[in-house]
């Protein structure tokens, strides 16, 4: 069988139409669209994003933390809470560039796993107009006819089982998508104004504020909440999916 956008004509002997498909068969199984989506890469995401909002939670005064005083300042205890202040900042800021590298990671991922179902949608269509070749064909006996059939239903078969992989794969696809927008909502928006809060609430101006660094933290939570539920809702294992039948 031909591996371009034709295919070849239904050989008339008996090993020709039992390999007739093969070469679009080999191909898919070469592309394997399973192999490049997986949890870990999302997962790790969240992890990164986790230890993030730990950092978070770490960087927030106690409610009911005096600000230093007069006392605080003559004994350097302002200084040493500054240099706290400081290490944690900076420490905040490497765990942010390991989220995005894990979220670049996760990105990667998903457009190579995209790539590898544009590139068997033609062995797909190919296996499709093999199965119709198949049954199309004039029939020199009824052996012949009959193995034929067999033959095409199995390449019916084979291009349902990936086809439906590919379906529930996209799935995957779509959630890991989503795992992606909930950490450009935390990245983007609910980090840059956390800070801006968290800066605010070590003053007196601060305490106007009607949403407060705690709330947009607790707002990073429930992001993380749904990351977690996004990913709990996976497609079925490999091992769970429908199995190729010979023919």
């Amino acid at each position: 069988m031909a591996t371009g956008d034709d295919i070849d004509a239904v050989p008339a002997d008996a090993p020709g139409i039992t390999a007739y498909g093969d070469a679009a068969i080999a191909e898919l199984a070469a592309i394997d669209v399973a192999d490049t989506l997986d949890a870990a890469p999302a997962a790790a995401l969240v992890a990164r994003l986790r230890d993030l909002h730990i950092a978070m939670r770490a960087a927030l005064p106690s409610r009911g933390r005096p600000r230093a005083g007069l006392f605080a300042c003559l004994t350097g205890r302002d200084v040493i809470e500054q240099h706290d202040a400081e290490a944690l900042g900076a420490r905040m800021g490497v765990l942010l560039i390991d989220a995005d590298r894990a979220a670049a990671a996760l990105r990667a991922d998903i457009a190579a796993h995209r790539a590898r179902l544009a590139a068997s949608a033609p062995a797909l269509d190919r296996l499709d107009r093999a199965a119709a070749a198949l049954r199309a064909g004039s029939a020199e006996d009824e052996v012949h006819q009959d193995l034929r059939l067999r033959r095409a239903q199995h390449l019916d078969t084979v291009r349902a089982t990936h086809a439906l992989s590919a379906q529930q794969l996209q799935l995957i696809a779509e959630q890991h998508e989503a795992v992606l927008a909930h950490y450009r909502n935390v990245r983007d928006v609910l980090l840059p104004l956390w800070r801006q809060r968290a800066v605010g609430e070590r003053t007196a101006q601060g305490a106007a504020h009607a949403v407060t660094a705690a709330d947009i933290e607790a707002d990073v939570a429930h992001e993380l909440d749904a990351m977690t539920a996004t990913l709990a809702r996976r497609a079925p294992d490999r091992a769970d999916r429908p199995k190729e039948t010979d023919a």
